[in-house]
């Protein structure tokens, strides 16, 4: 009797201490993917602050500053000549003539209908979509 006690305690602590390694393996593979997930993150918000950075660079540049100023507002250096070329939607907008819009009222046959109806005849019109003739 007290051999089958003590096989089933030697069971229960076999499980007992299973179960305490299948719990901490399956929270340190949570814990090492979110380690992966966070240093793939970390990478690629380096590489965008790198070109962020190039970009910030290019832009306080006298170079592209001089550009946006010809571009935008059409200054030029005294040897320069400058060609505007816009498309031809751009063009259109600017120097299209707005014709005024026609309102046109228009009367249809439901309407003709209503018109010559009492208050009575037009509930009964609506609701039922018939006449009461």
């Amino acid at each position: 009797m007290k051999k089958q006690y003590i096989f089933l305690i030697i069971i229960w602590i076999i499980l007992y201490i299973s179960y305490l390694i299948i719990g901490f393996t399956i929270k340190e593979y949570k814990i090492n993917s979110n380690i992966e997930y966070i240093s793939e993150l970390n990478q690629t918000i380096k590489e965008k602050i790198k070109e962020a950075e190039k970009i910030i660079t290019y832009k306080s540049s006298s170079a592209y500053k001089n550009k946006v100023l010809k571009e935008q507002q059409s200054f030029k250096n005294k040897w320069e000549d400058v060609i505007y070329l816009t498309t031809e939607k751009i063009y259109n907008k600017f120097t299209a003539e707005i014709k005024p819009i026609e309102v046109v009222n228009v009367e249809t046959n439901k309407d003709k209908v209503l018109n010559e109806k009492t208050i009575y005849e037009k509930w009964i019109y609506l609701i039922y979509n018939k006449d009461s003739n």
